[in-house]
């Protein structure tokens, strides 16, 4: 067990003590405010992983990371108390020069009686402060290896919470291993692509340079059902590039389709298709 008790609390707030140290800290958890936030806080982070789905980082990451690496000035390495050989018990180490001058007298005549007590009780004060300071580096060291293990998947973390929910759902059908696409070339040049993943029951649109549509008006997206029957998927935002999600199931569509419609869409197509996915 260790001998700073509050080193623990990193330990305990991934679940990764026996059940004698969990006792131990539980007890001494009621009555600490500090441990409390810091298990809290540790709790909060774990509990995302919870609800993290695979995504690659981007390939700038591995760059970036390197680049800082020679930029962090690291921490000189503790120094843990000795051990003897065969013991597991921790023993002190030599005394210092304030120890040793704790047990002598200004006259360099050994100390006795009271005075020997009261020196004793400043060299066990001064060996608790040294074993204090030492804790605390140790609480250092157990906090950064708990935000090391909740890092493995941080920057997943860090991606859903920067990124429109909508944006997660696209990268996992986009990613989806059943995943399959149609594509419409315009006119123009410009292109737009539906994908689908039956498994995932979601359709994604991705486009390329396409132009506005007409002025006063939108572009309506549709899922045609197996009798031929368009339900409204949503309406595509402005702009060229566009990834969006169909609204609605598309495990069972056999098709998208895009109109130009008023603003705010409509609840049935009014115009033609201008374009027409067939979903294999």
């Amino acid at each position: 067990m260790s001998d700073d008790i509050h080193a623990l609390s990193g330990a305990y707030a991934v679940d990764a003590i026996d059940d004698v140290e969990r006792a131990h800290f539980e007890r001494h958890l009621a009555g600490c405010p500090d441990c409390q936030a810091e298990v809290a806080s540790l709790r909060a982070a774990a509990s995302q992983l919870a609800v993290l789905t695979e995504s690659a980082p981007p390939p700038s990451l591995r760059a970036k990371v390197l680049s800082e690496i020679s930029k962090v000035r690291p921490l000189p390495p503790l120094t843990a108390p000795q051990t003897e050989r065969g013991d597991d018990t921790l023993q002190p180490s030599a005394p210092d020069a304030e120890d040793s001058a704790a047990g002598a007298s200004t006259t360099g005549v050994p100390i006795g009686g009271t005075d020997q007590r009261d020196a004793a009780d400043e060299l066990g004060e001064r060996r608790r402060s040294r074993s204090a300071r030492l804790g605390r580096g140790w609480r250092l060291v157990v906090a950064a290896a708990t935000v090391a293990v909740l890092a493995i998947g941080g920057f997943t973390v860090w991606r859903q919470v920067n990124t429109d929910p909508t944006r997660v759902i696209a990268d996992q059908v986009l990613a989806a291993p059943d995943a399959t696409s149609t594509a419409k070339r315009f006119p123009d040049g410009s292109t737009a692509t539906v994908w689908r993943s039956e498994s995932l029951h979601r359709a994604v649109i991705v486009t390329s340079k396409m132009a506005d549509a007409p002025n006063g008006k939108v572009y309506q997206l549709w899922l045609q059902d197996p009798t031929g029957h368009m339900a409204s998927a949503g309406v595509m935002p402005p702009g060229p590039d566009q990834v969006v999600v169909l609204e609605g199931d598309a495990s069972k569509a056999k098709g998208a389709g895009i109109t130009v419609e008023p603003p705010g869409g409509s609840g049935q197509p009014t115009s033609d298709p201008i374009a027409l996915f067939a979903f294999a």
